[in-house]
């Protein structure tokens, strides 16, 4: 059996950090590896994660957030296959043998990055919402990259990649504190013509709370312009001109779009308090289109 390694960064994640490892130990498939990358934490993370030694690795380093975390637990990693983990969020006990599932049928592993649907929770754990990606399976690299430059495309938490494709394509950007994922596929995909497959089963718990930085963070324009801005600028004038007209025509139909998820936002969030609704719809409004 291939053996995969699950990396979870863990930064002042208390709260929730002893369900998030107990759903990565409880997996159903056998050969897996649990590395926890403590980031500084000062709460009381550290405790719980000593009471888990015997189970999981543990890396300690100095706080510099979750990409240096993630490059830390990758460059231990002795998994052929890597998937990361919020330590605020969950997998289903299936998610690694329903990943891994396809990954073995792939004829091109270190070219292919999957990803999957998940569950929206709120800070007890409560369902409030699904996220579901468009299959754009069936579509050429280019038509596929248009859409992954107007907005993220995978939740971190569902990814399965190849450890080929991070030692070839390079790990995630230490600069970069929010959106690493995201720079991390368009680096890929873009540059060097890796494509991002989804699966289509349920995997993860994407859990929504108020301390969570990634919904001040993720959907920021401004770091989601400099990161496509960025890769572009690496491409061949001629290439990035196709992208950038490509993108164009595909955004003609954002305002219809917008009014559309606006309102099933509205019917799935309708029971949370509005800072928290404003701030998923920017997370998720284009991302869903």
């Amino acid at each position: 059996m291939t053996k995969v390694s699950i990396i979870i960064p863990v930064y002042n994640a208390e709260k929730y950090l002893e369900e998030c490892l107990d759903s990565a130990l409880n997996q159903t498939y056998d050969d897996i590896e649990v590395i926890a990358v403590n980031d500084g934490s000062t709460d009381g993370s550290t405790a719980i994660l000593q009471r888990y030694s015997n189970k999981i690795r543990i890396i300690s380093k100095e706080n510099g957030g979750a990409s240096s975390a993630l490059n830390e637990g990758i460059k231990i990693a002795s998994g052929e296959w890597l998937k990361w983990l919020a330590a605020d969020d969950i997998l289903y006990p299936t998610a690694v043998s329903d990943l891994m599932a396809e990954a073995i049928t792939l004829d091109d592993k270190t070219h292919t990055t999957l990803y999957a649907n998940y569950d929206i929770i709120d800070s007890e754990g409560n369902i409030i919402g699904k996220g579901l990606p468009p299959d754009y399976n069936d579509l050429d690299l280019f038509d596929f990259n248009v859409r992954l430059l107007d907005s993220p495309r995978a939740n971190q938490d569902t990814v399965l990649i190849h450890k080929t494709t991070l030692d070839k394509y390079g790990l995630f950007d230490t600069t970069l504190r929010g959106q690493e994922d995201y720079d991390l596929h368009l680096r890929h995909c873009l540059i060097h013509h890796c494509t991002l497959k989804l699966v289509k089963k349920t995997v993860a718990k994407y859990r929504i709370h108020e301390n969570q930085k990634s919904l001040v963070n993720y959907r920021n324009p401004k770091k989601t312009d400099a990161l496509r801005n960025r890769i572009l600028t690496q491409l061949d004038p001629i290439e990035r001109q196709k992208y950038e007209v490509a993108l164009m025509k595909y955004r003609k139909n954002w305002p219809f779009k917008k009014k559309a998820m606006r309102f099933l936002g509205k019917v799935v969030f309708g029971t949370f308090p509005p800072s928290v609704v404003t701030a998923v719809h920017k997370m998720y409004v284009r991302k869903s289109v």
